[in-house]
């Protein structure tokens, strides 16, 4: 690449080798999408190919809030502090993301339509994100949705369900900012740092792949069982999603205490990936928190430390009140070396 202009067709391109090697297909909008949108639920018919789904979402709003809001969809309703979106202005949609496809078998309301794909789980949970996106937009387009903005929308999950808020927000380019916390492998972990076994300050090794294959195979797609051991020869790795969310925000949020989490793993992804963010001029919308400096930080929980990250990443992108101010901020007992894994400079494009 050497335009701006360009990134569209490469972004296109990173896309199609995750499909391939990785997570398999996700399909456009299907026939008939229709639905409606109150303040307490969003509600989601699908027909395709003569069959048909029927789901809802709820909605909770913010204190005092009129007119179209930012919301954040939260897998399994997200494990960010409650009190601080709603500080923002910002409504929380729960989305019950095992309903659409199970995580070890595949199978829910996204294969009643489509049947057995080889798609990941994660990518029917992304199909039916899509799906509420869709919704949001027509309604608001036929002067029916004066409640959520869906210019407007961050997706986030913890472990396995951030491993899904990160995919989603991949994929769908209508998401505004992507938040997925302690996601680990399958996640936003890189697969050939993770196969280096880096061990974290609790003496545990990053999840291998063969284990996060073993536990829940639908956290891919049935390609990847193919590559699991030889992950260097898929030309893609997650630092290639972390690109593909570019220009938008993402925040990764991260626990560097528990080393089951590889978090030196996803900050090199994170870190990686943004360096197509600085060829793009928008280094800013992508950043990265390690997490806590000491014990305790228990799994999925959200810390103070990471408040302000939060706070900056919603206001660049979704409430729009403030400029980018995304930083990459690891622990020391997670940290990567990039120069170990890139031999090649970082173009300014035109």
């Amino acid at each position: 690449m050497s335009k701006k202009s360009e990134w569209r067709c490469r972004r296109a391109e990173l896309k199609k080798a995750v499909e391939t090697y990785i997570h398999g297909e996700k399909p456009g909008r299907p026939d008939t999408v229709t639905g409606s949108v109150s303040r307490d639920s969003i509600k989601v018919h699908v027909e395709h190919g003569g069959k048909s789904i029927d789901f809802s979402v709820s909605v909770s709003l913010p204190g005092g809030a009129s007119g179209p809001v930012p919301a954040i969809i939260g897998l399994g309703g997200g494990s960010l502090d409650k009190a601080i979106l709603s500080e923002e202005g910002v409504a929380t949609i729960n989305f019950n993301n095992n309903a659409m496809s199970s995580e070890t078998g595949r199978t829910g309301l996204f294969s009643n339509i489509y049947g057995n794909t080889g798609a990941s789980a994660q990518v029917g949970w992304a199909w039916g994100v899509s799906r509420i996106i869709d919704v949001l937009v027509d309604e608001r387009d036929a002067g029916r949705n004066d409640v959520i903005d869906p210019t407007a929308i961050g997706v986030t999950g913890c472990s396995r369900l951030g491993k899904g808020a990160f995919t989603i927000g991949a994929f769908d380019e209508r998401i505004a900012l992507g938040i997925p916390q302690e996601s680990g492998t399958g996640g936003v972990s890189a697969f050939r740092i993770v196969n280096t076994n880096p061990v974290g300050p609790n003496g545990k090794p990053a999840q291998s792949l063969n284990s996060a294959w073993s536990e829940a195979q639908g956290w891919f797609g049935t390609a990847f069982g193919n590559y699991r051991s030889n992950v260097n020869v898929i030309p893609a790795d997650t630092h290639s999603m972390v690109a593909m969310y570019a220009p938008r925000g993402l925040l990764v949020l991260d626990n560097s205490r528990i080393g089951e989490l590889g978090s030196i793993a996803q900050h090199a992804a994170t870190a990686a990936g943004g360096e197509v963010y600085k060829a793009l001029g928008v280094e800013k919308n992508v950043a990265y928190h390690g997490g806590r400096p000491s014990d305790p930080h228990n799994h999925c929980g959200f810390y103070p430390e990471q408040a302000e990250p939060l706070r900056r990443a919603i206001r660049a992108h979704l409430t729009r009140t403030a400029e980018p101010d995304g930083r990459m901020e690891p622990q020391p007992v997670a940290t990567a070396d990039l120069t170990e894994w890139i031999d090649w400079d970082t173009p300014t494009l035109d």
